[in-house]
């Protein structure tokens, strides 16, 4: 504040900047290219591909895969006042589970499979051509889907690059990919989210 020639504490500095509602937290890393003017393009693109089906009736699923540590804990405890809640536990961490699943409005859950180790290419597409197959047999796509489409929306992760080429083809199915960057566009982020909180 040398300029304006006025000596200001970092205490009235916060409180100032507390009463504009700005506030200490954790940042958050975006990319530079997150927002560029063609991963805006291709969300809308998605966007107005995901609208025209849902005006269609048909039926949208959403698939993706998760990491999940099986070392697992509590980060709140119980404890005397005045003593620290300490949990023991081992000193390495645990092995890692994939998880791929799927969900749709219709049927919530829709199929989900684990792995221990980490998801190919190859398996992305065995487990949409099993979802596929398994939606085609199900009763809630029979009474209310039987002459719509099904569209499988995904991301760009690596496992998913080939996944248009792997997968055999079909007459019905949609294979619907999200715009870069887009995970708020995938409502499996948020299941995923949740059952991670709830093991833990």
């Amino acid at each position: 504040m040398s300029e304006f020639n006025v000596l200001l504490s970092e205490a009235t500095i916060s409180r100032h900047l507390m009463g504009v509602f700005f506030t200490v937290k954790q940042t958050r890393v975006e990319p530079t290219t997150c927002n560029s003017g063609v991963n805006k393009e291709k969300r809308k693109a998605f966007a107005e591909a995901l609208v025209r089906h849902n005006d269609d009736g048909d039926l949208v699923v959403y698939f993706d895969e998760t990491n999940f540590n099986l070392y697992t804990k509590r980060t709140r405890g119980r404890d005397k006042k005045g003593k620290r809640a300490v949990e023991k536990l081992p000193p390495t961490k645990g092995g890692n589970m994939q998880i791929q699943c799927a969900v749709s409005c219709a049927f919530g859950v829709v199929a989900y499979r684990t792995h221990r180790d980490s998801i190919k290419m190859d398996m992305s597409a065995a487990f949409v051509e099993a979802l596929y197959t398994e939606i085609k047999e199900a009763d809630v796509y029979k009474n209310a889907f039987a002459h719509k489409k099904i569209v499988v929306v995904f991301d760009n992760a690596p496992a998913h690059s080939q996944t248009e080429v792997l997968v055999p083809a079909h007459d019905d199915p949609v294979l619907l990919r999200l715009g870069p960057y887009s995970p708020m566009c995938n409502p499996i982020e948020n299941c995923f989210s949740a059952l991670k909180v709830h093991i833990k």
